[in-house]
């Protein structure tokens, strides 16, 4: 496992379509809500991205670490408190899988139908990974 932590990155500028509602966008309703439920916590580290190009399925994070997967995960609804607990269970698992691989069942219930993408370490040696030659 890296001892590097893994980053939590919150796409800022994500709409839920309350911006109206709340004079601000989803993305950003979300991150001050994971900022606040993780402040005590110095296992992750917490950023935001101004735009994570996953509009059609808003509002998006992603988790990843040097040497690790890297998830990202989209449909999330910022005014659901289910999503912010469970991230946490989302990052503990992580944290202790072994190069962050995460099966479905291993994420928590609402972070296994929204995935947008699991993508492995550059240099992740398994049979999950095809290398093609020139001929």
């Amino acid at each position: 496992m890296s001892n590097t932590k893994p980053v939590l990155s919150i796409c800022l500028t994500c709409r839920d379509g309350r911006e109206e509602k709340y004079n601000s966008r989803g993305g950003e309703r979300f991150a001050k809500k994971i900022v606040n439920s993780f402040k005590r916590q110095d296992d992750v580290i917490i950023r935001g991205v101004n735009c994570m190009s996953c509009c059609k399925r808003s509002c998006a994070i992603s988790l990843s670490a040097d040497k690790r997967f890297t998830y990202v995960f989209g449909d999330i609804d910022p005014k659901k408190p289910l999503y912010i607990s469970s991230l946490k269970k989302l990052v503990s698992s992580y944290t202790k899988a072994k190069d962050g691989f995460l099966r479905r069942r291993d994420r928590p219930r609402n972070y296994q139908s929204n995935i947008i993408g699991r993508f492995p370490p550059l240099d992740y040696k398994s049979d999950i990974i095809e290398y093609f030659k020139d001929k």
